[in-house]
């Protein structure tokens, strides 16, 4: 007797439970996607930026160098029976941690400018995704309102409604932007005609 299945032939909860959580879910798979794009997009020496970064920024880095500077304080210290190397001020070690400053500086602003550069792609793909979420639901919109006329439905006079089943203009909401923030800055610009007549 097959009991891979029960009297309806579906499999068993905890077979089914199992086939669904073996198959990515559309989340994980986008996430996926994001993460492969920005890490293919990737140089050489970017990977080698980012990774030093992230190592730079961590607490193994910063006892690293805490056991370095002890070690090398005391090894060029007359009193601790070592022949000095680098005799106070220490200037082997001053000139050791300049030239590693720059380095790690470099790389930091490399990993830095790549973020900026990928924040901007995420920004950019953000409105693409909105501007084509806000025309599908204003065609959805004028699909309702097609449904509510073949019905024979009466509504009330909505002019909200009316704004809403208009295409957004980027140029508008770009010059609106702009007016907020010189409002904040203290410098209003002028209000075009569309804004004029709006208000």
């Amino acid at each position: 007797m097959n009991t891979s299945s029960d009297w309806t032939g579906n499999p068993p909860p905890n077979e089914t439970a199992s086939i669904e959580s073996d198959r990515p879910d559309h989340v994980t798979k986008t996430i996926e996607d994001v993460l492969k794009l920005e890490s293919s997009t990737r140089t050489p020496a970017e990977r080698t930026a980012d990774g030093i970064t992230v190592f730079t920024g961590s607490i193994f880095f910063v006892g690293l160098h805490i056991i370095w500077f002890a070690l090398w304080i005391v090894f060029n210290t007359p009193w601790s029976g070592f022949t000095p190397f680098d005799p106070f001020p220490f200037t082997f070690l001053t000139m050791v941690v300049s030239l590693e400053a720059i380095f790690l500086s470099a790389f930091i602003l490399m990993s830095e400018k790549r973020q900026g550069r990928l924040a901007d792609r995420r920004a950019r793909v953000d409105l693409q995704v909105n501007m084509i979420a806000e025309r599908e639901i204003t065609k959805l919109l004028e699909m309702v309102e097609d449904i509510h006329k073949h019905l024979g439905i009466r509504k009330a006079l909505d002019l909200e409604l009316g704004k809403m089943q208009k295409a957004t203009d980027i140029d508008h909401l770009t010059k609106a932007a702009q007016r907020v923030e010189a409002n904040n800055d203290g410098n209003s610009p002028p209000r075009s005609q569309e804004e004029r007549e709006e208000k």
